[in-house]
């Protein structure tokens, strides 16, 4: 009794992971050249929001084939 779908939205965890990892990273960068917090406010959220889009877009295509 086991459900195809139960792997329906495996890119899109790596996606919000992957993501909050990249904006801390881009965070970090522009604070050295910017001093500002409010960057840290801006850059994982932005990093996060961009890693569901191609999370949710790879998981579309995912079907496909």
């Amino acid at each position: 009794m086991t459900n195809k779908n139960n792997n329906k939205n495996l890119y899109v965890g790596y996606g919000v992971a992957f993501g909050l990892l990249g904006g801390a990273v881009f965070s970090t960068v522009v604070e050295m050249f910017i001093k500002t917090p409010i960057i840290w406010a801006f850059g994982p959220g932005l990093g996060m929001l961009i890693g569901i889009v191609i999370g949710t877009i790879m998981d579309s295509t995912k079907g496909e084939k």
